[in-house]
């Protein structure tokens, strides 16, 4: 399938979520209740399996039955299909482990989870709640913070867990940018033992740091921009710094061409055309949504969560003009 999100046998889609159908990306899946049960959203999400190790055996002409040392096979408990090959210190953090790091947060704390599932074939899997948090900068449209918890099964990402922000209108994503005490982003390799614990420690969970990020965006939203001087900026930021303007590349210029379709006529752009915020969000539509050729639902899930560089560089220099 297009989408490539792990469906099984039966054709059900490893996808669960909240809310509208029209707004999922793939519009696939299951819609749950808001409030359901952790056990239905590991169940829904196709979640609610394990990975096992199995030594790995090969023949040769000499000696059948050899074992291939410090390799292990990765395997799903419910259909046996493979997964990976690691290492036999390879730590596994489960599918339904990753639901489980939300049931404090769900219970005690006030977040709703929103989606969970898996993607790349099964070999990465997620999940994504509202924390509760939410604002209107000036003139803006609202923004809802998240917390997404991300993992795979096959050595190719760590054990990540990270806030984001996500614009109502348009969906667009951005990394949360906290205070210096918390980090917005927290990785652990998959040669450690996975402590849950600790990385809420590590992420302030329970801090106000959403106050600095919302003075942040207010900021943006108070500096006030001439389309000129938007222009400009995107090319600072976007053009090649080695080459003049007239020797651009076409893939360079079609990008500035469509950041600035995007600041002047772009989803919400007329709550912040004008101003330093409206500029950002240009960039995060783009780096969210990409232009419209993007089909793959994994790659967007990642463009969207992970493709973060030149939204969080954006953000800073925008900072600094104000």
């Amino acid at each position: 399938m297009a989408h490539q999100l792990y469906t099984n046998k039966n054709g059900k889609v490893s996808f669960a979520f909240t809310g509208p159908r029209e707004a999922v990306w793939h519009g696939l899946g299951q819609n749950l209740t808001e409030g359901a049960d952790l056990e239905t959203w590991k169940q829904e999400a196709g979640m609610d399996w394990d990975a096992v190790k199995s030594p790995i055996f090969y023949d040769t002409h000499n000696t059948p039955r050899n074992e291939f040392p410090d390799r292990v096979v990765l395997y799903r408990s419910d259909n046996s299909e493979p997964l990976s090959i690691v290492g036999t210190d390879y730590h596994i953090v489960q599918p339904g482990e990753v639901i489980e790091f939300f049931r404090d947060l769900t219970e005690r704390h006030g977040m709703k989870l929103s989606s969970a599932g898996c993607l790349f074939n099964g070999t990465r899997f997620w999940a994504l709640a509202e924390t509760g948090n939410e604002f209107q900068p000036v003139n803006g449209d609202s923004v809802i913070g998240h917390l997404l918890f991300v993992t795979s099964i096959d050595g190719t990402l760590s054990n990540t867990a990270k806030f984001v922000s996500t614009r109502v209108v348009c969906q667009n994503t951005l990394t949360v940018a906290l205070g210096e005490k918390s980090k917005p982003i927290v990785k652990k390799t998959h040669r450690t033992v996975w402590d849950p614990t600790q990385v809420k420690i590590d992420l302030g969970l329970l801090n106000s740091n959403w106050e600095s990020f919302k003075g942040k965006l207010n900021a943006l939203a108070n500096h006030q921009m001439t389309e000129d001087e938007v222009n400009r900026f995107f090319k600072k930021s976007f053009f090649d710094p080695k080459k003049d303007e007239d020797s651009q590349s076409s893939g360079e210029i079609k990008r500035v061409n469509n950041l600035m379709a995007l600041y002047k006529s772009g989803a919400g752009a007329e709550y912040d055309y004008g101003t330093a915020l409206g500029a950002l969000n240009a960039v995060t539509n783009l780096f969210t949504h990409g232009t419209g050729r993007v089909r793959n639902a994994d790659r967007m899930f990642w463009n969207a969560y992970f493709d973060d560089d030149a939204k969080l560089n954006t953000m800073d220099n925008l900072l600094e003009l104000c």
